[in-house]
Formats: C-alpha cells, structure tokens, sequence
C-alpha cells in the first residue's frame, strides 16, 4: 500500500504544505535547512509507528503500545528533540501532521501551551497493510554494526532510532534464494565481489579472500548495505525505501547506479524516497523519466525553498524535472558556469586587484 500524501501544518520549518506523492520514485531536492531530511524522517516514524501499532507488537520499555505513545516514542527517537515544542514552528503553538495511504490515514496533533506539550494521534482505514520503512542515513553503517544494536539499547547514543532500527533490518540472515538477481547482480559487479556475514561480522569476499568492512573503501560500503538488504528482503515488495543522500561518498560515476537501483526498486513494488543534492543522480533520474524508463506517472520531483519573506519552506512538484520553477542544484549550476565564463573573459585590465 502506497503512501500517497503528507500534510504538514506548523510544523518545523513547514507553516502549511502538503506534499502529493508518487507510487514509485520521490526525488527531494532543495538547499540545506530547507526541510528534505525532516519530511523523510518523519515518515519513517509516523510509518513505523503507524505499522507497530497495527501489529501491536512488544515494546522496549513495556509500555501498553497505545498510538500516541507509539508516535510520541518514534518523534523522539528519530529526531532526539530536547521536547516535544522543539516542532512547533511557534510555542505557545498547535501543529498537525496527516499522512495518508491509499487505504488508511494517520492524524497527530502536538499542542504546546507554554507550559507543557501534549500529543494526539489517530489512525483509522487498513493500517494492518502498511508496509515496512527502511531509513538510510547518509553514513554507512556495517562497519559499526557489530554489537550496536545491544549497545544503543543499554545506553544513551548519540545516533538516533534510524541506526539501530537499520541494524536490526541487517541483522537479519540471507533468503534462501538469495535475493532478486536484477538487482544484485549489478552492484556486484560493480564491488567486484559480494557481502558475507561471519560471526556478526560484514566482509566483501573478492576472488582473492575476504576484507574485513572497515577496510572497504566508505563508498563500496554503501552499495555493500544495498546488496545485504536485498538478500535479507528488507527492500521488497510493499517497504518504503527513505533514503538520505545516497549519493554521499559514492563516486559521481556510481550515479547511474544509484538511479538504476531506485527505479528497479520501484518495479519491484517498492516505494522510494530520496533527498540529494547531487546534479548527476537527479539528472540521471529525471533521465529515465524522459525516456521512458520511469513513467512520468510513477516518479515525482519535489522542490523545497525558503520563502524570502519568512522562515517557512514552501515545495513545488513537477513528474519531470525540467517542470520545475525552482531547482536548487540547477541554480547553483548556472551561477558557477557564469562566473566561470565572467572569470575566463575579464581582461588583465579589467581583473581585480
């Protein structure tokens, strides 16, 4: 079940937006602050929070698994606030988050009156077919798996509930038949070798013998944990993929990559979010939509900026790239290439001293 809406009302650096969603692949782009990480993250809590609820399974502290504790539980966990009005994008204030599926909506309120901050949830339609989240930071994480799950549970972290949810999704053992090919496939290739797991250990086993993870190049890393929750079927059909700046620490070549596994992705009932700032990987995106390779139907491009006039962040949508007014990373773009051709044609005399 697709998520297919998000509204968002004073909320953080959101004063009033809703965000309309594809079934496929949602590319989030915009300049830092601008609120990209914010709305993945949010749905991921509000989504896993949503599905704990629906399955009513146990908690870590014991707690009677009742929504707005599940909510508040995730809020806190996935973003780490010193409290609850550090959402409010005024205190005394009131905000609403509404997300919505195809078959299923989720309501939060968060109230803070000055003194004291209280939330609200209800859910209501077929919750029980809400999907899996999967969050990727932009840090790797298998070289800091071992023993990190027990160890954030024991103690206060500094990473928030997105890394040891992720590490619980690796944590989990290969499918007997190994994962989808297709997509596999190509990401090893492209390591030169495939991910094993020994003794709660992640190695890369080339032809030649294994590396030990921490020795992998940061990049090979990355694409490392792709594969492995390809095999363990964390990324299957009906999760939702929200993915934070995939392209950190990748080599711009690997874009195509990056690209190609989202969309397969996608083909393969997975519904994916990604925030990025990188010129390749949303070219190579908006590529496969203008060619054919992603339906105009199935993607989406969503454009965050501030308004100038205020704090809040407005967001603009288009199918294909080049519908949108406002491209941040275009923007940027432009403004070298003229300084470049300024600097490159400004007479001796005409430089400055």
């Amino acid at each position: 079940m697709k998520i297919t809406r998000l509204g968002l009302r004073q909320f953080t650096v959101f004063s009033d937006v809703t965000f309309e969603f594809a079934p496929g692949v949602n590319v989030f782009i915009g300049e830092n602050g601008t609120g990209k990480s914010h709305v993945l993250k949010l749905l991921y809590a509000l989504t896993e929070a949503t599905r704990r609820f629906a399955t009513r399974g146990p908690l870590e502290d014991g707690l009677e698994p009742t929504l707005p504790h599940l909510v508040q539980g995730m809020l806190r966990g996935v973003f780490q606030p010193d409290d609850l009005s550090s959402f409010l994008s005024a205190v005394p204030g009131r905000a609403t988050l509404t997300l919505e599926w195809e078959r299923a909506r989720l309501e939060v309120t968060l109230e803070d009156d000055g003194a004291s901050s209280t939330l609200t949830a209800t859910a209501e339609g077929a919750i029980a077919e809400v999907g899996p989240p999967l969050f990727i930071p932009p840090r790797e994480v298998l070289s800091i798996f071992p023993g990190f799950a027990s160890a954030w549970l024991k103690r206060e972290s500094a990473f928030d509930r997105t890394y040891f949810d992720l590490c619980v999704a690796l944590d989990l053992k290969p499918l007997r038949k190994g994962g989808p090919k297709a997509l596999l496939d190509p990401i090893e290739r492209e390591l030169g070798g495939n991910v094993v797991m020994k003794d709660g250990r992640f190695y890369l086993a080339y032809p030649g013998g294994d590396m030990e993870m921490p020795m992998v190049a940061e990049g090979d890393r990355k694409l490392a944990m792709i594969a492995w929750l390809l095999m363990n079927g964390s990324l299957s059909e009906n999760a939702y993929l929200l993915w934070d700046e995939p392209e950190a620490n990748l080599n711009p070549k690997r874009a195509r990559l990056t690209s190609d596994t989202a969309a397969a992705l996608a083909h393969a009932g997975v519904q994916v979010f990604l925030a990025t700032h990188d010129y390749a990987l949303t070219s190579e995106l908006a590529l496969k939509v203008d060619t054919g390779s992603l339906r105009a139907s199935e993607a989406a491009f969503h454009a965050f900026r501030r308004v100038a006039e205020g704090p809040s962040v407005v967001v603009e949508r288009g199918e294909r790239l080049a519908e949108l007014s406002n491209n941040a990373i275009l923007d940027a773009l432009a403004s070298l290439h003229a300084r470049e051709q300024e600097a490159l044609f400004t007479t001796d005399e005409e430089a400055p001293r």
